[in-house]
């Protein structure tokens, strides 16, 4: 199994972007911001640098524009971690990270593993019907009203948590949360069985009490 790290970066004011951890790596600022040329706002003075120092830019593998968010133009990208847990099987080995604005959470797989080659799917998310904390909704929208992501997190068996305003979330199987996953074997809930005994098992566990219980006896008194 092949790591990558990665570098969240959280720029001015039009992109986001997720960056492979290069050593000595030029991300492109300021001369871009992500893929995009930049251009300080309230100046007339072209952005410019070095020729060299433009094509030795190693541009994102992941990113968003701040329109994507929200009208107003602002961001903060959050994240991430690769998921390793079998809880969820079809988002095993993505990249999962987010938006502070909890409208957009996203699952990145590499492929083929090790290429630098990752596809970011935006995917749907909400409560279970189960959750122990009291999931509320946006006002005309599916989704939860998580308030502002915080950070995710990762427990010693790879579940992957995201601390919220409203909370932290567990990622669960996707089952429980009405989604399908084709990977998932779901099965019905197990009850525990009562073990119906016979007659003559009945008489033995009667007469097993029984010496236990003079046993128990027999050793208080001798203890008096």
């Amino acid at each position: 199994m092949n790591f990558v790290d990665l570098l969240l970066l959280l720029l001015q004011d039009r992109y986001e972007e997720v960056d492979i951890v290069s050593k000595g790596g030029n991300y492109g600022w300021r001369v871009y911001e992500g893929p995009l040329l930049f251009q300080p706002q309230n100046s007339t003075v072209a952005n410019t640098s070095s020729a060299d120092a433009v094509n030795a830019a190693i541009f994102p593998v992941l990113g968003y524009s701040h329109s994507t968010i929200n009208k107003l133009g602002s961001a903060a990208i959050l994240g991430g971690y690769f998921y390793r847990a079998p809880t969820d099987p079809c988002t095993y080995g993505s990249y999962l990270y987010g938006d502070l604005y909890a409208s957009h959470i996203w699952a990145a797989p590499e492929t083929p593993e090790g290429s630098g080659n990752f596809t970011a799917k935006d995917i749907p998310f909400t409560c279970a019907s189960d959750s122990p904390i009291k999931c509320d909704f946006i006002v005309n929208s599916s989704l939860p009203a998580l308030q502002l992501v915080f950070s995710f997190g990762e427990d010693n068996r790879k579940d992957v948590y995201v601390l919220t305003q409203s909370g932290v979330y567990r990622v669960v199987r996707p089952s429980r949360c009405n989604y399908s996953c084709s990977k998932e074997v779901v099965s019905p809930t197990n009850h525990p069985t009562q073990v119906q005994l016979s007659d003559s098992n009945k008489i033995h566990s009667q007469s097993s009490i029984l010496m236990i219980a003079a046993a128990f006896l027999l050793f208080l008194r001798i203890s008096l």
